[in-house]
């Protein structure tokens, strides 16, 4: 199997070949103790960006319609989250936790020493930042979730589905170990794949900017691609092990203070209890007057499929409430990783 390493130095060969954007990024690492975090900086690069994360088994390809069509002023760092993209991996014998990713935003704000973040997500990255808003509510100016909000809570046969985590989490861990060239098919099955396993949600012609940051070419079969994303993330979105219960999150929702905005697709599934969801809606109208959430016609994955259906009013947003000082903790030179991606 190609190293991570191997990837990353493949990558703009392999970017341009795949690749529909027209807007230039820079590609970045971030140094990480288990590895480094990869990335796209979108716009300039002399202040402090928005941070953006993507949802479970994506990456920050997720991104790549929707990004080009906000706000010019400001920039945008879009995140592969560990195990995903071309992010590294966490070591074997590792488990993905939820809280993980929370306690990685903090780790890229001190990175970059911002006293204040901005934070757009997507699905578990909009959850995963709003956790981190909840434990540290004055460093975020505001908040931004697309089709995700508040950590999920799933209490029914909590035991039994902790005891297949386990199960599947020591299966796909051990899988990792034997460092075996995963099946390989052309690129269009691949699109396919990623299509029908989403439920079509990811419309095909947009599986493109997952595919090119999730997949290698084979050292098997020629003209043929893998997945590279780590097989025990399959275990990690149902992880109950380090769960929220509903109580604590409603008990705790009026700290979410910074503009909020959350928008819902039409399409999508609520993933737990819909109450769940909208009795945390009702605290944080009750204690947030700059909370505004909004129905958008689409799928899951409507902000990559229809940009157009999110970005005015995203942008409205943005433009409403970008007034903090962004003048710290711009694009480090020794991140780079010397090219930048464009069509």
């Amino acid at each position: 199997m190609l190293s991570l390493r191997q990837s990353i130095r493949n990558l703009p060969r392999f970017i341009r070949q795949f690749s529909t954007e027209s807007v230039t990024c820079e590609e970045i690492k971030i140094p990480a103790p288990w590895g480094h975090i990869a990335g796209k900086w979108w716009g300039p690069q002399e202040k402090r960006p928005i941070l953006c994360s993507h949802g479970w088994e994506d990456n920050c390809g997720s991104f790549d319609t929707l990004i080009p069509r906000l706000p010019s002023h400001v920039g945008y760092l879009a995140i592969d989250l560990p195990g995903h993209g071309l992010s590294s991996q966490l070591p074997p014998g590792v488990f993905y936790h939820r809280i993980d990713n929370v306690v990685l935003l903090k780790r890229i704000v001190d990175y970059f020493n911002w006293s204040k973040v901005s934070l757009l997500g997507h699905s578990m990255g909009a959850i995963m930042n709003y956790q981190y808003t909840l434990l540290y509510p004055d460093t975020v100016d505001f908040l931004i979730c697309i089709d995700g909000l508040k950590p999920l809570v799933h209490e029914d046969k909590r035991i039994e589905r902790m005891v297949k985590i386990i199960q599947n989490f020591i299966k796909y861990d051990y899988l990792n170990s034997l460092k075996k060239e995963p099946p390989a098919y052309a690129f269009e099955m691949l699109e396919k794949m990623l299509h029908e396993g989403t439920m079509k949600s990811i419309a095909l012609d947009s599986c493109k900017y997952i595919l090119k940051r999730n997949t290698a070419p084979s050292t098997k079969e020629p003209g043929k691609y893998y997945f590279t994303r780590d097989g025990r993330l399959k275990v990690s979105l149902e992880s109950d092990l380090l769960g929220w219960a509903q109580k604590d999150i409603v008990d705790s929702a009026h700290r979410i203070t910074c503009p909020l905005f959350a928008s819902k697709a039409s399409h999508s599934p609520f993933f737990e209890n819909k109450q769940n969801l909208l009795e945390v809606i009702e605290v944080i109208k009750k204690s947030n007057k700059n909370f505004e959430i909004h129905n958008v016609e689409g799928t899951h994955h409507v902000h990559l499929n229809h940009p157009e259906r999110l970005d005015s009013l995203i942008s409205t947003f943005i433009k409403k409430y970008d007034v903090s000082d962004r003048s710290e903790g711009g694009l480090k030179s020794e991140i780079k990783i010397n090219q930048a991606s464009s069509a």
